[in-house]
């Protein structure tokens, strides 16, 4: 009996697509937008700081532009504050749809 459950268990988890994940109200499936900044190539590419804003565009239409404004707006600071010699941003891009 405990066999038979495992393998249904395990079925119904192979059977949850990523795809589908987005229509689930659980919050940890909300889906981010990341990026990172780093220090110019002279000074090596050295990361300074990389951040992942979440959002829900489904639950909060408009949000996932306020997180790439957001994302962009914390890396230019840190950026600009700890940047010696100029930086460049990599990213803030959205992952987990």
């Amino acid at each position: 009996m405990k066999k038979l459950l495992g393998i249904v268990v395990l079925g119904l988890l192979f059977n949850i697509s990523p795809l589908a994940t987005d229509k689930l109200e659980a919050g940890w499936f909300d889906p981010t937008m990341g990026g990172c900044v780093y220090q110019e190539p002279e000074l090596g590419n050295k990361k300074i700081k990389c951040v992942s804003i979440k959002f829900n565009e489904s639950k909060d239409p408009g949000s996932m532009g306020r997180a790439e404004s957001v994302c962009y707006r914390e890396l230019n600071y840190y950026g600009r504050k700890y940047g010696e010699a100029g930086y460049w941003i990599d990213g803030c891009l959205p992952s987990g749809e």
